[in-house]
């Protein structure tokens, strides 16, 4: 028993690891990006169109591999996307580079980002305990506020002192670590006998993938302009990005606590994933109002915590409807969290060039309204079907007996 709670929390740190390193040269990009822009010639809409070719390229790859990850192939796919995130930002650190080359490697760090994302949702469906996989997905999760986190502390630590190429090249060198530690031959999970999956119904599915847009694209949005945005206010870039890294360990810790409480607890997983993105919606109010920093520092602390804090949560009631087929499933979904992820920051970056910071705030404060929308429509929808199916269950029986 203890040898299989040991396996099984390696699987999750790994899982960790790897989806912290997929996401981190998207949120270096961003939270470096006064410097880049510097260095490179970047307007806030080039910035947008960068960080929309990684979730492009994350959508791809999510789509066309997330099936593999079902039928056993994760630590494969994993390996070999990680391998491709070393080069993409290995190259970024030693070129001297003009942005279109930059934007390139986003590319290809985003094909890896999209087959990594799937393949750890599969590996802790596998290997952690159900009564453990609110906990579970909720950490693995914090992957992507983690990797803000690191964005936001290069700010003051890195950029300011040696320069944004370097925050690129420890970022290779992370990776490089986890490759070196993850499992490399076989397939250590074993494969799921597909003609027994569960399957969401493909209403909800559909609602869920739009859900997943909406909302990624308002906190992807969010995540990458928060820094820009402060400095635009008149605020000094180390302030912007201890700030951001404060709302990222408050992000980390809501999800977290919200898987946990999940094992605890019969929730409405989706009805509160609707409940955070009104609460995202109005930390975006809160930006387009603009303030002291007391007052952006506590529109942040909203922003990640509630208009970021659902993903752990969305992925534990998709797992639980959908067993045997997570990889399936979370493939579709993600591709919506990408396809949201190329569009929000695009859309932000073009309001924002055109128009100004507040205009670009409120469209996203009306896109989380969205997203709170759909994710209380699938919830509907679930519940309905789960509904049909015990009713169908029980008349069963009795003809049986």
């Amino acid at each position: 028993m203890d040898q299989e709670r040991s396996h099984s929390r390696r699987m999750l740190g790994m899982a960790l690891a790897a989806q912290t390193c997929s996401t981190l040269p998207v949120f270096l990009l961003g939270s470096l990006s006064p410097f880049l822009m510097a260095d490179l010639g970047l307007n806030p809409f080039n910035l947008g169109i960068g960080i929309a070719i990684f979730y492009a390229a994350s959508a791809l790859g999510s789509l066309v591999l997330a099936p593999m990850s079902d039928k056993g192939g994760v630590w494969k796919i994993t390996h070999k996307s990680l391998v491709a995130l070393i080069g993409a930002n290995a190259v970024i650190a030693l070129g001297s580079m003009h942005w279109s080359i930059v934007f390139a490697l986003m590319f290809v760090a985003g094909v890896a980002n999209g087959c990594i994302q799937p393949a750890t949702n599969v590996i802790v469906s596998r290997f952690v305990p159900s009564q453990r996989q609110g906990f579970a997905f909720g950490l693995k999760q914090c992957a992507i506020p983690v990797a803000t986190l690191i964005g936001g502390v290069a700010v003051p630590v890195i950029g300011l002192t040696v320069g944004w190429r370097i925050a690129f090249g420890l970022a290779a060198v992370l990776t490089a670590c986890v490759m070196l530690l993850a499992p490399r031959k076989g397939t250590l999970v074993a494969p799921t006998n597909t003609s027994a999956a569960k399957y969401l119904p493909r209403n909800a599915l559909i609602c869920l993938t739009i859900m997943s847009a909406f909302g990624a694209g308002s906190a992807n949005a969010m995540a990458a302009f928060l820094v820009p945005s402060i400095v635009a206010a008149g605020h000094s870039a180390a302030a912007a990005g201890i700030t951001m890294a404060g709302g990222s360990i408050l992000s980390i810790a809501v999800r977290i606590g919200l898987g946990s409480v999940a094992d605890r607890y019969n929730l409405p997983l989706l009805r509160l994933v609707a409940i955070l993105f009104a609460g995202g919606a109005a930390a975006y109010l809160i930006f387009a109002v603009g303030g002291d920093l007391s007052v952006i520092v506590g529109a942040t602390m909203l922003a990640f915590g509630m208009g970021w804090g659902w993903s752990g949560i969305t992925i534990l009631a998709i797992a639980r409807a959908s067993v045997g087929s997570v990889g399936a499933a979370t493939g579709v979904t993600q591709a919506g969290v990408f396809a949201g992820a190329v569009i929000g920051p695009v859309a932000f970056g073009w309001l924002a060039h055109a128009y100004s910071y507040e205009a670009a705030w409120q469209m996203l404060a009306a896109i989380a309204l969205l997203a709170a929308a759909m994710a209380f429509a699938s919830s509907r929808i679930i519940r309905r079907g789960q509904g049909t199916a015990t009713s169908a269950a029980k008349a069963h029986d009795r003809d049986v007996n």
